[in-house]
Order: C-alpha cells, then sequence, then structure tokens
C-alpha cells in the first residue's frame, strides 16, 4: 500500500511538509501544490523555490520520525500548452525530478475558464497535445491528477483512451465533476467506471477522512493499492498513521500541539510580517479545526485575530484544552 499527500494550493508548501513529516509517520510521497506552466525564457528562480533542494524532503528530526527518513516530492505543473508545459518539465528534471504530475482536476472557476485544470477535460484532443511533448522528454515520468469531467461526468470516459495512448506512470483520480468543487459526496460508481477502462496504475483520492471511511473504499476497490489524502490529513495530522496502525506512541493531543508549535514557529521564521503568519496558519485551522470538535467558538474567534499575541494566546487555549 501507497499514501500520498494530495497537494493543497497555499497550504502544503515546503514548510507544511517539512515539518508534517518531522513529526508523523505513514506518509510514502507528496505531490506540491501546482505551478504555473511557463516558457523558458520567462521562468525566474522563485518560480521554483518551493520545488528545491530536489526530488526528495529530509525529515527533521521529530517524535515519530526516525532520522533520516526521506518523503518523496512529485512537482505538479498547471497549464495546457505543449511548449511551455514540456519546457517547465525540463527545468524541473534539471533540478533532479524523475516524475512530474499535471493537474488536471483544480475545480476553481478561474483556472478552468481559462481551460486549465479540470476546464482541459472537455477537451482530450488538447490534452493529447500536451501529453505528446511532455512525454517525449527522455527519463521523465508522467502522472495525471484529474476529476471525472468538468461538469460532465462522461468526460472521462472520453478522455481514457488519450491517457491509455500515453506511457503515463500512473493516474489519480478525484471522482467528482470539477463544477461541485468540495461539494456533495464522491461518485465512486463514476469512479469504478474509470477504473475499469484505465490501463495505467490509478490512485484514489477525495474524502478519507478517517481509518473507517478509507477502509470502506478499500472493499469497494479491492485492486487499488495507492491512495492520495489532502483535506483528511490535515484535519487529522495522525492519519496516515491511523491507516496503517502504527501511530506512534505518545498523547495525541500532545502530539498534535507539538506539531502546531513547530510549524507557527517555522511560519514566524520564514514569511515576512505577522499578516502572512496569521494567514497561513488560519488556513490550516480551517481544517485542523476537525480535531477539536468541543472548541468551535473559540477556533471561530481565531478566524478574526490581527495580532501574532491574539493568535498565540488563544491557540494555546485550544490547544492545550
Amino acid at each position: 500500500m501507497t499514501l500520498y499527500l494530495a497537494p493543497l494550493q497555499g497550504l502544503t508548501d515546503r514548510v507544511f511538509r517539512g515539518v508534517y513529516s518531522s513529526h508523523f509517520g505513514g506518509l510514502d510521497g507528496a505531490i506540491a501544490p501546482f505551478i504555473l506552466a511557463v516558457r523558458g525564457s520567462k521562468a525566474k528562480p522563485r518560480h521554483f523555490k518551493d520545488l528545491l533542494p530536489g526530488p526528495a524532503e529530509e525529515a527533521r528530526d521529530g517524535p515519530a520520525a526516525p532520522p533520516g527518513r526521506r518523503v518523496a516530492l512529485v512537482p505538479q505543473i498547471l497549464g495546457n500548452e505543449p511548449v511551455a508545459f514540456a519546457e517547465t518539465a525540463r527545468t524541473l528534471a534539471g533540478l533532479g525530478y524523475s516524475e512530474i504530475n499535471w493537474n488536471l482536476g483544480c475545480p476553481h472557476p478561474m483556472v478552468a475558464g481559462k481551460q486549465r485544470g479540470s476546464g482541459l477535460l472537455p477537451f482530450p484532443g488538447r490534452v493529447g497535445e500536451v501529453l505528446e511533448a511532455a512525454c517525449a522528454i527522455p527519463g521523465l515520468g508522467i502522472t495525471v491528477k484529474l476529476r471525472l469531467g468538468r461538469s460532465d461526468p462522461d468526460d472521462i470516459v472520453r478522455l481514457m483512451p488519450v491517457l491509455n495512448d500515453h506511457p503515463l506512470h500512473r493516474v489519480i483520480i478525484h471522482p467528482r465533476l470539477g463544477t461541485q468543487m468540495y461539494r456533495g459526496a464522491p461518485d465512486l460508481d463514476g469512479f469504478a467506471r474509470a477504473a475499469g477502462l484505465c490501463r495505467h496504475t490509478l490512485v484514489y483520492n477525495g474524502d478519507i477522512t478517517d481509518r473507517a471511511a478509507f477502509e470502506a473504499l478499500r472493499a469497494r476497490f479491492p485492486g487499488i493499492d495507492e491512495w492520495m489524502i489532502g483535506r483528511g490529513a490535515v484535519s487529522n495530522p495522525l492519519l496516515f498513521e491511523e491507516i496503517r496502525a502504527e501511530a506512534a506512541a505518545g498523547d495525541r493531543r500532545a502530539r498534535l500541539r507539538d506539531w502546531h508549535d513547530d510549524i507557527y514557529r517555522s511560519y514566524r521564521e520564514v514569511l515576512y510580517g505577522p499578516a502572512h503568519v496569521l494567514d497561513k496558519m488560519k488556513g490550516i485551522w480551517r481544517y485542523f479545526r476537525a480535531s477539536y470538535p468541543g472548541e468551535k467558538r473559540r477556533i471561530e474567534s481565531l478566524a478574526r485575530v490581527r495580532t501574532l499575541q491574539d493568535y498565540e494566546s488563544l491557540a494555546a487555549g485550544i490547544l492545550r484544552g
């Protein structure tokens, strides 16, 4: 069984991934949040800063992570133009990466409206053009992360022959439509239909929130051995360990508190100004709040704080009970 951390734009960045890996086990790999495909002449070093130093990330010393454990990192590209995609992929290959993921799933209207992410799913011909350029790069494996369609669940049926015609390393499916965003239940019948058509290694992604949900999905899809979790892993950072039934010894509440304090300290070190730090931490709490169901009032207050001092006071009260 292989478990991956899904990319959450603006959240699972380099700092988040490093701190997460230093506190919690069970994770095999991660896909980084997307970078835009750009022509080589327009690429700047800052465009790739979240993907340095290379294709794996060393876990810092932490209570759950053995020293030296490395989590495989796969960069993700968002784009719809073959030349720009290929040039960006070659730059990433030059940084040491041997695998690239293509984002065909982003549901946000500002992205999809430009025929990027899930907005490209109704256009299998254009998908094929990008894959032709990407798969022609020597020594670079290509994976695709997508949804069942933009607004039509048959999009993936029409697209699958194109995916099958290219030597992809794996296909990751989130079984919703782009227009659903994250609303409604995943379409498991739609996933089953896509799985029956796909010739590649298939990864399931979507709404794995606890071990019971995971076991139900594994029973429904016994042929799937690779799984990706995003929002569920931020809501409950111990989820990967729990799925593997290998949670490290120690008090759960203390481990979550230590992780929070470490990531807060790390963002204070790398971000400029309190506003940026608060934005990051509030973004994390949008999901992490699920680990503290009895703290609704204080967590709502946390979303309104404007100073680091107020944040620290409120967060300490929530985390220490």
